[in-house]
C-alpha cells in the first residue's frame, strides 16, 4: 500500500481502516481463494499453533461463537468445522464474501456472516457463548468500547479469547509507524494494560501469557525475498524470547454460569447497532429494515454499519 503522509498529523480513523482493508483483500483474491484453511491448518505449524491456542481457550462447544474481525475467516471456518456455531464479523464486507465464495468452492460448512463496526455491535446482550478476537483488537480505535461490547453480547459465563501484538516488541514499534503512514491502524499492548482494560470492560477472570509462536510460512510468501529472513528472524526471537517479542494471549471470563444457549439464527441474532431495536429483511427494499432506515445485505452477508444505513 502506498504511504500518506496526511497520517502524520491523524491516526486512520474507522473509515480509513475499512478502505484500506478492503484494498488489502482485493489485491490477495486469487490467493486466498486458492487455499483451503484445513489444508492450510494441515502444512503450516505456525497457523496450526493459533488455532489449537484458540480451541484450548475455547474449550469444547457452548453455544454461538462471535469472530470479531474475522477477515476471511480462516480460523472460523475451521472452528465451523469442529462443531462450533461461528458468527463471522468484519468491517469489511468484502472479505466476508471472499470467505463465503472460498467455503462453497472447498465444500466446507459455512458460517454466519455480518458486516459491522465493533464499536457497535448489533446483537442483543447475552447472545454469544463466547467472542474470539485473533489478532484485530489493536485494528480499533476505540479498545475499552470494544471490549465493553464484547463483554455486553457475552451470556454470563463466557469468555473472550484473543491474541494481540507485544508492546515491547521493538520490531513490532517500528512497523506500526511504518502501517501507520499506509492507513491501517496497528497498535500493540503491555500485559497489564490488557489486564486493565479487560477488568473495566466487567471481566472477572483476566489471564494474559506469552503466545510464543513462529512466523506462518503462508504469511512469509506474501513478503518481498528481502524481508523474509528478517521475518524469520522474529519469529525466532519470539520463540526463543517471549517475555519481549512474543504476542500475548488473552482469556478473560464474565462472571455467571453459562445458560444453554440456542443456535444461532441469524434474522433472530441481529439488532440495529443505531437503536438497538429488531431488524426485518426485506427482499422488497434490498435490505435490513429498522424504524428510522435500511441497511444493506450483501447477497445474504448484512451490512450493519452506521454510515451505510440509507433513509425509509
Amino acid at each position: 500500500m502506498p504511504f500518506s503522509l496526511k497520517y502524520l498529523f491523524h491516526a486512520p480513523s474507522v473509515a480509513d481502516e475499512r478502505d484500506w482493508e478492503r484494498e488489502n483483500i482485493r489485491a490477495k483474491t486469487e490467493r486466498y481463494l486458492a487455499t483451503n484453511p484445513l489444508e492450510r491448518f494441515a502444512t503450516d505449524p505456525s497457523y496450526r499453533a493459533k488455532v489449537e491456542a484458540t480451541l484450548g481457550g475455547l474449550g469444547p462447544p457452548a453455544g454461538p461463537v462471535l469472530d470479531l474481525g474475522g477477515n476471511t475467516a480462516g480460523e472460523a471456518t475451521i472452528l465451523q468445522q469442529r462443531g462450533y456455531e461461528m458468527v463471522v464479523a468484519d468491517i469489511n464486507e468484502y472479505a466476508l464474501e471472499l470467505s463465503r465464495q472460498r467455503v462453497a468452492k472447498f465444500g466446507l460448512i459455512a458460517p454466519l456472516y455480518v458486516a459491522l463496526d465493533a464499536h457497535r455491535l448489533p446483537f442483543p446482550d447475552g447472545a454469544f457463548a463466547a467472542v474470539t478476537v485473533l489478532e484485530a483488537l489493536h485494528h480499533f480505535p476505540d479498545w475499552s468500547r470494544v471490549l465493553a461490547e464484547i463483554h455486553r453480547v457475552l451470556a454470563p459465563g463466557g469468555v473472550l479469547f484473543s491474541i494481540e501484538p507485544n508492546a515491547i516488541n521493538p520490531l513490532r514499534r517500528a512497523s506500526e509507524v511504518r502501517d501507520r503512514l499506509r492507513g491501517t491502524i496497528e497498535k500493540s499492548f503491555t500485559a497489564g494494560q490488557l489486564v486493565r482494560l479487560c477488568r473495566e470492560a466487567g471481566f472477572t477472570e483476566v489471564k494474559v501469557s506469552p503466545f510464543a509462536n513462529a512466523r506462518s510460512e503462508w504469511k512469509l510468501r506474501e513478503l518481498p525475498p528481502l524481508r523474509r529472513p528478517i521475518a524469520r528472524f522474529h519469529g525466532w526471537l519470539c520463540v526463543h524470547f517471549p517475555t519481549v517479542f512474543a504476542a500475548h494471549r488473552i482469556l478473560a471470563r464474565k462472571a455467571g454460569t453459562l445458560p444453554q444457549l440456542p443456535a444461532p439464527v441469524l434474522a433472530d441474532l441481529l439488532r440495529s447497532p443505531l437503536s438497538g431495536g429488531p431488524l426485518r429483511f426485506s427482499a422488497e427494499r434490498g435490505g435490513w429494515v429498522e424504524e428510522s432506515g435500511i441497511f444493506p445485505d450483501a447477497a445474504g452477508i448484512p451490512i450493519l454499519i452506521r454510515e451505510e444505513m440509507r433513509p425509509l
